[in-house]
């Protein structure tokens, strides 16, 4: 199992918070599933955006995101509520 990747249970509890849909005009929107988890490594890592691994996709492409999510509140919102639903029991 890979402890960057978020477990299918964890992203059924935050999917609903992600933006935009699953189909642009043109085809898939991008993952929003593997940019949580680039997020995820990031964090655990340490590691700047060009340290990125090749397969959590292009780093420019995961920073850009980042930035888009937090200007939107989009992080914000999602870490608010997983904090009132936290399960401590670790």
């Amino acid at each position: 199992m890979d402890c960057d990747a978020l477990r299918d249970d964890q992203w059924e509890r935050i999917k609903a918070f992600v933006p935009g849909g699953t189909k642009g005009k043109r085809g898939p929107r991008t993952n929003n599933r593997l940019f949580l988890d680039a997020l995820l490594w990031m964090a655990r890592a340490g590691g700047g955006w060009r340290d990125l691994p090749e397969r959590l996709g292009d780093y420019r492409s995961v920073k850009r995101c980042y930035y888009r999510w937090i200007e939107m509140g989009v992080l914000d919102d999602m870490l608010s509520v997983l904090a009132r639903e936290a399960d401590l029991e670790w």
